[in-house]
């Protein structure tokens, strides 16, 4: 069982490195729980409001029939693969900000938050162009039919042509947690989600002065929201009240050595994200087998169900920040324990919230689709999908103590591993070869997440990512 107390090889590095053992104990535990809250709830807040981005169009868009739906289901899965490059300097520069802030070094700190925009920039505008060149044919490719290809088209090219604006929104959150100021960050999101909120059925349907433009709409409200969080972000980062206020136009410049740095650090995760994105392209492309109405349910299911992954995202990625101030200042003893109340809160949050989708599954489908004939099959898919959610919550609180440590390599090798070797034949098997259809293939991806949380279970208990060293 995973407990504030060490295992015996823990025990060790923390003595080799003089951390005290002995007050590890239930003082340490509860304020620890304080400071994970502290840092974890503002960051939970705020990619709560990211997924109302997408349940919002959703919502709206179901209005408009089963294959505008699907088509933001396809496409939200070709954005993952091509956006992979978000994941070298995302994952980097948490570590590189937190630890320089939990080092006392601002100047750096704010030199390497610089970096973070510009690197951003350059990734949305690379991968954007690489998609807008390849998008008709990947949403193809995944199994989609033809008008729901050419819906996915219209609402992609605006996705793809804003996301340097997108992926830079994401480091105005990253910023301000390595920083200590999560709720900063937490209040930007807020305008955000409101500016796209109400967009969204202004645009789509045409209410008032405003353009009929359906699913267009929905991209265009969703760019809307993005491009406030970045200008309202980068603003709210300079003003003299920051605890590092970003100088854009003066001070330490943006470094090419700090790119470098980030990147190094991050690319192990841009691998592991291309991966997932790649694998859940694959499960778009599986489903689609089974035709548009199954694809649209699954993608309204995996929607709900990301609210839970991002209660739980913004929760590790809080405590990642937290896991790098602490190695930063040598405190590895504090370090360990943040892993262990993320681990903890990570899978009673997401037991928890999957328990209360199982429950209301029949209202919940109800709410996308009213068509009775579609609600068993959605409550359905909705229940077996919500089975592997806790054990999601375990792989993502012990992968973020390796983010915040900067050691990025294993989680990658690991979860990589458990996507294609084991879930993905899992879910063919019980899917097309057992004859179990869509719900086969569903409760193979639930046992796949079960295996990839023992595998992080064990990585984690180790204690190695407590002694990564980062250069700079």
């Amino acid at each position: 069982m995973l407990t504030i107390r060490p295992p015996a090889r823990v025990s060790a590095i923390l003595a080799r490195h003089g951390r005290d053992e002995s007050q590890m104990d239930r003082a340490l535990h509860g304020a620890t729980v304080r400071s994970v809250l502290e840092m974890g709830l503002p960051s939970i807040a705020s990619f709560l409001l990211l997924t109302v981005y997408d349940l919002v169009d959703i919502f709206w868009l179901a209005k408009l029939g089963e294959a505008p739906v699907a088509a933001v289901t396809v496409f939200t899965a070709f954005q993952w693969v091509v956006s992979f490059l978000n994941q070298v300097i995302g994952s980097g520069s948490v570590t590189i900000i937190s630890r320089r802030f939990g080092a006392g070094q601002l100047e750096r700190t704010e030199s390497a938050i610089k970096t973070t925009f510009v690197g951003k920039f350059l990734a949305g505008a690379i991968s954007g162009a690489i998609g807008l060149l390849a998008c008709r044919w990947a949403l193809g490719f995944l199994g989609a039919t033809p008008p729901v290809v050419e819906l996915g088209v219209d609402y992609g090219r605006i996705q793809l042509a804003v996301l340097p604006i997108s992926l830079a929104s994401f480091s105005v959150y990253t910023a301000f947690r390595g920083i200590g100021r999560p709720r900063y960050g937490m209040w930007v999101s807020v305008a955000g989600a409101a500016v796209n909120l109400v967009a969204d059925p202004l645009l789509i349907f045409g209410v008032g002065p405003f353009p009929e433009l359906g699913i267009v709409g929905a991209s265009i409200a969703s760019a809307l929201g993005f491009l406030t969080v970045t200008a309202w972000g980068c603003f709210a980062l300079s003003l003299p009240g920051s605890p590092v206020r970003v100088r854009w136009f003066s001070g330490p410049p943006a470094s090419l050595e700090d790119l470098r740095r980030i990147g190094k650090i991050g690319f192990p995760s841009a691998l592991e994200s291309l991966s997932f994105a790649l694998f859940s392209s694959v499960l778009v492309k599986l489903v689609a087998i089974y035709g548009t109405t199954t694809v649209a349910l699954f993608g309204m299911s995996r929607k709900v169900l990301q609210f839970g992954h991002m209660l739980i995202a913004g929760l590790g990625l809080g405590s990642g920040a937290l896991v790098g101030q602490h190695l930063g200042a040598g405190r590895l003893e504090r370090a360990w324990a943040t892993m262990v109340v993320t681990v903890q809160l990570s899978t009673l949050t997401l037991l928890t919230f999957a328990s209360v989708v199982a429950l209301f599954a029949d209202p919940i489908v109800a709410l996308f689709f009213p068509d009775v004939t579609h609600r068993p099959e959605g409550m359905r898919y909705l229940r077996l999908l919500a089975l592997g959610l806790p054990f999601v919550g375990m792989w993502a609180g012990a992968e973020q103590s390796f983010a915040g440590a900067g050691r990025t390599v294993p989680p990658l090798i690991a979860q990589t591993a458990n996507h294609w070797l084991i879930t993905v034949p899992l879910m063919y098997a019980l899917g097309e070869i057992a004859g179990f259809g869509p719900s086969g293939m569903m409760l193979g991806l639930a046992i796949g997440q079960l295996i990839g949380a023992v595998i992080a279970f064990g990585m984690v208990r180790r204690g190695t990512w407590l002694v990564h060293e980062v250069a700079g």
